[in-house]
Formats: structure tokens, sequence, C-alpha cells
């Protein structure tokens, strides 16, 4: 792996891992449940795609640094530190949380989930982060492996539902992260292409 794609790997996990002390300082604020949201209901083994979902924000970045040919790692680079740091700066600056449900039952689902919410503080509601990078992988892996498409989208949908079905977020919180992810992944796309004047037909990943 060149030391440039190195260098801006490390920067990209060192500001994925800044959630957790901005989720530990963050207090106050307010939360934007809307009436739909006390219909959906809590359903702990989402816990299992939640938690892919952190497999796949920390692995894609590893997998495009030494896969991507120039332009398309520089494009995801942009857009996923893009997105980044616009949540973070909400996070900072206008705090959400959410109220979170009691888990009483034992199942190996609710202990897993019951962890989460010892470890996840209520705060970094909005934009989901979860969202986020859900958002963003899936617009960049139908680019790279277009014809996976359906898997990457049924992929997504899964993640973003656990969002909701675990409690972690509202539905508000949610549609804030896919458009953000959505933003930065227009203005990676321009930027990245400007950058390297390329067409954005060129921009392809290595087979």
């Amino acid at each position: 792996m060149p030391r440039r794609r190195f260098f801006w790997l490390t920067v990209i996990l060192v500001s994925l891992a800044l959630y957790f002390p901005i989720n530990r300082v963050a207090h106050g604020g307010m939360q934007l449940s809307l009436p739909i949201d006390r219909l959906v209901p809590l359903l702990p083994s989402a816990i299992v795609p939640y938690l892919f979902g952190d497999v796949l924000f920390v692995g894609l970045p590893v997998w495009a640094a030494f896969r991507a040919k120039p332009g398309e790692f520089e494009s995801y680079t942009i857009s996923i530190l893009l997105a980044t740091g616009i949540a973070y700066i909400i996070y900072l600056t206008v705090p959400t949380f959410v109220t979170r449900p009691e888990i009483t039952a034992t199942d190996v689902f609710s202990n897993m989930l019951r962890l989460l919410y010892q470890t996840d503080r209520v705060y970094n509601a909005a934009p989901s982060g979860h969202a986020v990078y859900t958002t963003l992988s899936f617009l960049y892996l139908s680019r790279w492996k277009p014809k996976w498409r359906l898997v990457w989208l049924a992929g997504a949908a899964l993640i973003l539902a656990s969002t909701l079905l675990t409690r972690q977020h509202y539905v508000l919180d949610m549609a804030a992260g896919i458009t953000v992810a959505s933003m930065a992944y227009f203005i990676g796309r321009f930027v990245g292409k400007r950058l390297l004047n390329k067409r954005p037909d060129n921009f392809t990943l290595i087979k």
C-alpha cells in the first residue's frame, strides 16, 4: 500500500474512533422522536446487523485502500471525512439523544443489546452514524461492484432497519444520516474527479 494511502486510511480510522470521546462529552440537547417512532418495535436480534455495520464501516476503508484505483479511494476518503466532520460538528453544537427502553429479557440478543446500551451513551443520535456510513458504503459499493447492487441494497436496508429496531435512533436521526451521506458522496465524487482531472467513468476498481 502506498504511504499516501496508508496515511489517509489512518486518518479515516482515527476520525471514526473520535465518535467515542464525543459520545462521552455530549450532554443536554433534544430528542427528535415522532409519533411513528412509538410504532417501531424493539427487536433485540436486530443487534446482529447493527454490529455487522460496525465491522463494515471499519473494513470497507481498509479494503478500498488496498483495492481502489487512483481517484476512487480519494473520492471515498473525501466523502467519509466530510460526512464524519459534519456529523461531529452537529453532535457538539446541536446535541441529540434517544430514550431507550428497559431490557428485562435475558436471552443472548437481549444481553448483547444491553451491553451496547452500556458502552454507547444515548447521545450522538442525529445524524445517525450507522445511517451515514451505511449509505456511503452502499453508494460506493454500488459503483465498484454494480452486479452486486441488490446485495448491497439488502444489506443496507437491514443495517438501517436495525438502527430503529434496537432503539438506537429515531426515524429523523436515520433520515439526517442518509442526507449527510448523500451530500458527502456527491461532493466526494465531484472533488475527486477535479483533483485527478479524470472523467467519472474512469473511476473504476481494480479487478
